[in-house]
């Protein structure tokens, strides 16, 4: 069976709209989705943000459901000029840094994870046939969200990686350590020109629901942030709409064409 885990809400959301659902429960706060797409076995899980929760949701699925792909997705930030807002990018490796200071100090990668690589090629020959535009690299964990557009460009210069998120490489600690092929697809939310000028670990919780006092505090010190917030929201729906639209297209072809899955 092929898994699908995403960190909030808003991720999982557009590609659980594409599946029939036989199945929701949670375990230990993490939300399932189980059932079909186009006919096919798919489970969709909700971890929450960041590698603490990725790491619990991981370990969760793997030990409830006997799973032969994982994929982490949902949205990331591009750190390379020519990524734009829905425009996906297709994991072939994936790096974890634990630092705090970006600005300041080289990147110090903690980890590097391969994805597998028949996932790889199959999105490139899908990617050939949709309009749907899709970069191939590698995709950077970090441990606190990178909001600053100085440093997005800083990291996207002096490294190979394209696009950062908070999830991929806790997941993909865990899949390899249990033995289970691993892949990472995310779709653009902010580019690199977008600085976002949000605490948000003040203003959204590890689930990814929206802290409506803390949000409501942010605004009234700065109104300039309620539009902000506002684009921000529409951007994260306009790249999970695009990234569940790709990967309703990929898991078909997955199961058809990677003899390691079946049914």
């Amino acid at each position: 069976m092929i898994a699908v885990l995403c960190a909030i809400r808003q991720e999982i959301s557009p590609l659980v709209a594409c599946m029939n659902v036989h199945k929701k429960f949670d375990i230990d706060e993490v939300l399932f989705f189980q059932g079909y797409l186009n006919g096919l076995p798919l489970a969709l899980v909700q971890g929450g943000v960041g590698r603490k929760n990725a790491v619990k949701a991981t370990n969760c699925l793997l030990e409830f459901i006997k799973v032969d792909l994982l994929i982490s997705a949902g949205v990331a930030g591009g750190i390379r000029h020519g990524l734009k807002v829905g425009d996906l990018v297709v994991a072939e490796s994936v790096g974890h840094s634990n630092q705090s200071d970006f600005d300041g100090e080289e990147l110090q990668l903690e980890s590097d994870f391969v994805c597998q690589k028949e996932v790889v090629r199959l999105a490139r020959q899908l990617s050939n046939s949709l309009e749907t535009k899709c970069h191939f690299g590698n995709l950077l964990t970090v441990d606190k969200v990178i909001s600053s557009a100085s440093t997005k460009k800083r990291i996207g210069e002096q490294n190979s990686f394209v696009a950062v998120e908070m999830e991929s490489a806790a997941v993909a600690e865990i899949a390899y350590r249990k033995g289970v092929e691993f892949a990472a697809i995310r779709s653009i939310s902010d580019d690199i020109d977008d600085d976002l000028h949000l605490d948000y670990g003040s203003i959204m919780s590890d689930e990814g629901k929206v802290k409506v006092a803390s949000v409501a505090l942010e605004v009234m010190k700065n109104p300039k942030k309620l539009a902000l917030l506002r684009r921000l929201n529409k951007q994260t729906k306009t790249a999970a709409k695009s990234l569940a639209f790709f990967m309703s297209e990929l898991i078909p072809l997955i199961y058809d064409k990677n003899i390691k899955l079946t049914p």
